[in-house]
């Protein structure tokens, strides 16, 4: 009788580690579709970026004229963002866990930044025409891209 119980505790132990597992991978993970963004030709070598793919139908792939990013729901909500060059983008995060701005090719301008938690912000001044994608580095599923002109 002594095995079967711990026969029957370890089962049960194993369950609700198995089911926990799910349901965290389940929540880290959302599928991605296969809609591309624009990349655009770069002036500067130090620009060299990659596409980028969008993943949520909520967010909106419309270029928009802006200088703030706003990560909410586990999402970059102004996925594609166009800026004239010298102006400075601010990304802040709505969400209870924390973000970072991770470029997908850093430049001398477009750096990693640190994990930032709600409420609080990460700011980049881009100094170079171009096209930079990034994406948060514990949610690689959330990615934008912003867009430098003249």
């Amino acid at each position: 009788m002594n095995n079967k119980m711990i026969t029957a505790v370890v089962v049960v132990v194993l369950a609700v580690i198995g089911f926990g597992a799910v349901a965290l991978k389940n929540n880290e993970n959302k599928p991605a579709s296969n809609v591309s963004e624009p990349i655009a030709n770069h002036n500067s070598s130090d620009t060299n970026t990659t596409p980028s793919t969008s993943n949520n139908e909520t967010s909106s792939n419309e270029v928009v004229e802006a200088n703030n990013v706003t990560y909410k729901n586990f999402d970059v909500v102004q996925k594609i963002i166009k800026v004239k060059k010298g102006t400075t983008v601010t990304w802040t995060n709505e969400d209870s866990a924390k973000h970072d701005v991770t470029p997908d090719t850093e430049t001398a301008d477009f750096k990693a930044s640190e994990l930032f938690g709600k409420g609080e912000t990460y700011s980049v001044t881009f100094n170079t025409v171009g096209t930079y994608t990034y994406h948060c580095s514990p949610h690689p599923y959330m990615k934008g891209t912003i867009e430098v002109v003249e």
